[in-house]
Parts: C-alpha cells; structure tokens; sequence
C-alpha cells in the first residue's frame, strides 16, 4: 500500500475522531456520558457540573486527533522519501499504542473507555500505522 494512501486514510480517521467528539459532547453530553455512569444523569443536581467538566476534557481530547490529523497532513504534503515515511509510520504507531492502551485499560478496569465507534477507529488506526512501518512504499 502507497503512503500517501496510509497518511490519507490516518487523516481521515483522525478527524471523524475529533469531529466525532465534539459532536457528539456538545449536542448530546448525557447520552454520549449516560453509559459510563451508574447513576441517571438527567436527575442528579450535580449532573451540570459533571457534564461542563468533562466537556472540557473532551474537547481538548477531541481538538488533539485533530491537531494530530492536521500534522499528518502536512507530513504528507512533504512527499517524504520512503524510510522516512516509515519512521514516522512507526513514530505514530507507538503513539497509536500508547492511546490504545490507555482505552483498553479503561474499558477493562475503570468501566469506561471510548465510545465504540473510536475505540474501533483507534485500533484501525494501529494496524495501519504498523503495516505502514512494515510494508509501505511510494
């Protein structure tokens, strides 16, 4: 597979990422929430203080896929020779790892993590950039 394939495709995945939070924090807070929670959000008196929270922590997380997506890109307009794509394929993977374990590790063990539609992405995202650290070229 072609880099600039393996960069396009990784852009992609990191904006509907960021995008996807954001969305989804902002225009629904308690259902994006509601399933990390025992308690119902909509009846608790402390629930606007959880949500504004969050929101906080969500979007810095969000607009960071983004931020990182925006760096891909310009990473790709470089045209790069082809063992320097790699190591940044591998840059980004033990990136990629790094967030993907901390995911994991919240949906096992703490009972919360991504939603699955990121959490999906996110080990896309790893299997990609470490075929591209092993297979890409021009």
């Amino acid at each position: 597979m072609k880099s600039s394939l393996i960069y396009l495709i990784c852009i992609l995945i990191q904006f509907i990422s960021g995008f996807g939070l954001l969305i989804g924090i902002f225009l629904d807070p308690i259902g994006l929430m509601q399933p990390q929670f025992e308690i119902d959000l909509n009846s608790e008196p402390v629930a606007d203080l959880l949500i504004f929270w969050t929101q906080g922590i969500i979007d810095v997380t969000a607009m960071h896929m983004i931020g990182i997506g925006l760096l891909l890109l310009v990473l790709r307009s470089f045209r790069l020779e082809n063992h320097v794509n790699k190591k940044v394929f591998a840059a980004f993977a033990a990136f990629q790892g790094s967030v993907l374990l901390v995911a994991l590790y919240n949906h096992f063990f703490q009972g919360g993590g991504p939603p699955p539609f990121i959490g999906v992405l996110l080990m896309a995202q790893a299997v990609l950039t470490i075929y591209g650290w092993k297979k890409a070229i021009n």
